[in-house]
């Protein structure tokens, strides 16, 4: 297939890499203890709140994508696959390495930034978001039409939070990032900051681990499988709780995302929440204006990458709006540069999926969602040569 005639592509998961020194160097002086720190020691990064170490991880992409380490790889010959991430760290390269990908446009998170959640101080949490903020919005200025980056909101405060989306809502912002683990998403005081974002048409954005959570539940055998996989649960948590506290339903016009959490449980989660509003309605309060299936069809949406058959086998009863197709650009666990093979992998295991229907869930449901991106007539061009050339091949 021609670059001209692939699907739109808009990445509901990716990153862009701070400055090391950005928190060391623009947090005022005297909240200096909760600058956050990336270091490489040996063979392993670093993340640093101040002095506490937060996490430390191996940087190993070749070596699981590929069966080498970098080394090896990159010894290679330069007919094998190009795993490079140039444009992580360099504006300058990163639309090469999106065009290299198969994609237009990606949804941004921090990646030192990630740590903001876990500052510990209301102060340092709030400044914090205002330094990723105010560098992230100029750093993808020259990308703006491509790379949406979300802004941080310093969730442990209500008044913050709804301060801080005021000011990146005037600042231009396409998204809102919150946090996850605060577990007091039923919270009635949400509702003015639900009702803002909704009103001024900018979804809530949950990434994974982006939240004051433990990051390493379990230790021993087993130990990394069980971490990564239950990371699902926090956005079934999330979710859950926005339903049946009422804050979705009391304000129809917010959107929640969730990047890297997969998505084929959505539909059974939906199930669930029906089966236990009726069946325990005598105990069920708020009472609430449509049934949580309903509520989950209408404002919830999750990213998919590399789970892509149970995510297609939930658009039966969920619909296709709810999926939004991610790369996790440049972590190991995403689809770059593989993305290409990963969308023929879904259309070979899902030949029930649609044209249609595939160009809504790899880009134009982020497209329409995603409003102040203004990225939606350029989907639905695509979309409609996408659609045309598809039919005449068939």
């Amino acid at each position: 297939m021609t670059q001209d005639l692939r699907p739109f592509v808009f990445s509901c998961d990716a990153h862009i890499a701070e400055p090391s020194d950005l928190f060391t160097e623009r947090m005022p002086k005297h909240l200096s203890q909760f600058a956050i720190t990336l270091s490489t020691e040996g063979n392993r990064r670093i993340y640093r709140v101040g002095d506490r170490v937060i996490m430390r991880f191996l940087p190993d992409f070749p070596a699981h994508k590929t069966g080498k380490t970098d080394d090896e790889f990159y010894a290679q010959s330069s007919s094998v696959v190009d795993t490079k991430r140039r444009g992580f760290r360099d504006m300058a390269l990163r639309a090469a390495d999106m065009d290299r990908d198969g994609v237009d446009a990606e949804l941004c998170f921090p990646t030192v930034g990630l740590l903001i959640a876990r500052i510990g101080d209301r102060e340092g949490e709030r400044a914090a978001a205002q330094v990723w903020n105010d560098w992230a919005w100029d750093y993808t200025e020259p990308m703006r039409d491509r790379l949406i980056p979300s802004a941080v909101i310093p969730s442990h405060d209500f008044d913050d939070a709804l301060a801080e989306c005021k000011r990146a809502a005037d600042m231009g912002f396409a998204a809102f990032s919150l946090f996850e683990g605060l577990n007091n998403y039923n919270d009635p005081r949400w509702d003015p900051i639900f009702a803002f974002a909704g009103d001024a048409g900018i979804p809530f954005a949950f990434h994974t681990g982006f939240g004051d959570i433990p990051l390493r539940p379990l230790n021993g055998p087993g130990g990394a499988v069980y971490n990564y996989t239950r990371q699902m649960n926090d956005s079934i948590d999330i979710i859950t709780q926005l339903v049946a506290g009422g804050v979705l339903d009391r304000n129809p016009t917010a959107h929640i995302v969730f990047a890297e959490h997969s998505a084929g449980w959505l539909w059974s989660l939906a199930e669930r929440m029906d089966e236990v509003y009726v069946g325990h309605a005598n105990s069920v309060e708020p009472k609430l204006a449509r049934m949580p299936s309903q509520i989950v069809h209408d404002q919830v949406h999750c990213s998919f990458q590399n789970d892509t058959d149970s995510a297609m086998a939930i658009r039966h009863g969920i619909g296709t709006a709810a999926l939004m197709f991610a790369t996790d650009y440049p972590h190991s666990e995403g689809t770059f540069p593989f993305t290409a093979d990963v969308i023929g992998r879904l259309r070979a295991n899902n030949p029930g999926v649609t044209p249609e229907e595939l160009a809504d869930m790899l880009g134009g449901n982020a497209a329409r969602l995603f409003t102040r991106a203004n990225l939606a007539t350029r989907f639905e061009t695509r979309r409609a040569q996408f659609i045309a050339s598809q039919h005449i091949a068939t």
